[in-house]
């Protein structure tokens, strides 16, 4: 006996079956697709224009025209790829060398604020150092008029920027506090300010003040600080947290550094622009969430 054959309108029915569960074992993975990783963030770092000082204007000028110069250019091989061009310049402070209202002038009319309105192509973010105060402080007033205030933050993309004026007294550690606190561990976080943390000149302020700020941050996922003051390029870590400092105009470290982002490190370069090369790089391990929809930053 011949076996019997499934009319047409059978098999189709069949295959609509197999094709309904084959779909709906694959939407459940195509509704969670991979998490997208965090965009790739790149910015500079510079410190200690010191405008008053004899020959300042000229070295901040080639620091600048080096700045804007620099996108595109090979990073050392051990980053690899090539600087991107940054969403601004993180500045440490010491913009001016006697806390004078035509110093700071001068430091506008080569840094500028937005990236439009000076020499500089990029954004600036500048912190108070020593040399910008005096008796009257008028140069803190200049700060609060371009950023709001003299601790101040923003975000690019997931990182959180913080400056933290000159260092973090108790009233800069009740400003990052309340900061940190909003935002919860996990978020990552970049501190700036001017004094250093540990070393020959970090005396500039008490060690019951850097143990207070220690306390402030710890357990937040801090992915690096970045200080001025020394006038010397270099990178230490401090208790467990990676610092970094540039080199300045004034005296011999003629560096600024270049700072690229990634999902899993954080690279730094410096560049000599004296002699138009890097000199130093370092690599550090970060932890960064998968983006969320967070709203994105005018910075």
């Amino acid at each position: 006996m011949r076996p019997r054959c499934e009319s047409l309108e059978r098999l189709k029915e069949r295959g609509k079956t197999v094709l309904a569960l084959w779909v709906g074992l694959a939407l459940p993975l195509a509704a969670h697709p991979r998490p997208a990783e965090p965009p790739t963030l790149t910015f500079f770092v510079a410190s200690d224009s010191h405008f008053g000082a004899k020959g300042m204007d000229e070295q901040n000028r080639a620091l600048v025209e080096q700045m804007n110069e620099l996108p595109g250019t090979e990073y050392p091989p051990e980053i690899g790829g090539s600087v991107a061009t940054p969403r601004g310049v993180l500045f440490l402070g010491d913009t001016t060398d006697n806390g004078l209202l035509e110093e700071f002038a001068q430091f506008e009319q080569v840094y500028g604020l937005t990236g439009r309105d000076g020499l500089l192509k990029y954004p600036i973010f500048e912190a108070i150092g020593n040399h910008d105060v005096n008796s009257e402080s008028p140069i803190k007033e200049e700060a609060r008029r371009r950023h709001g205030g003299i601790n101040y933050a923003w975000d690019w993309d997931d990182v959180r920027i913080l400056c933290l004026d000159m260092y973090p007294d108790s009233r800069t550690r009740a400003f990052l506090a309340r900061e940190l606190d909003r935002r919860g561990p996990e978020r990552p976080v970049i501190l700036y300010f001017h004094y250093s943390l540990e070393g020959p000149y970090s005396d500039f302020w008490e060690q019951d003040d850097k143990d207070a700020f220690a306390r402030t941050i710890e357990g937040y996922n801090v992915l690096a600080i970045f200080h001025g003051h020394e006038h010397r390029v270099g990178h230490y870590i401090w208790r467990g947290h990676p610092v970094f400092r540039p080199g300045a105009p004034r005296h011999s470290s003629h560096r600024f550094l270049a700072v690229r982002l990634g999902p899993r490190d954080l690279a730094v370069a410096a560049w000599d622009f004296d002699n138009r090369k890097w000199v130093e790089s370092w690599v550090v391990p970060v932890r960064r969430a998968p983006p969320g929809p967070r709203k994105r930053s005018s910075r």
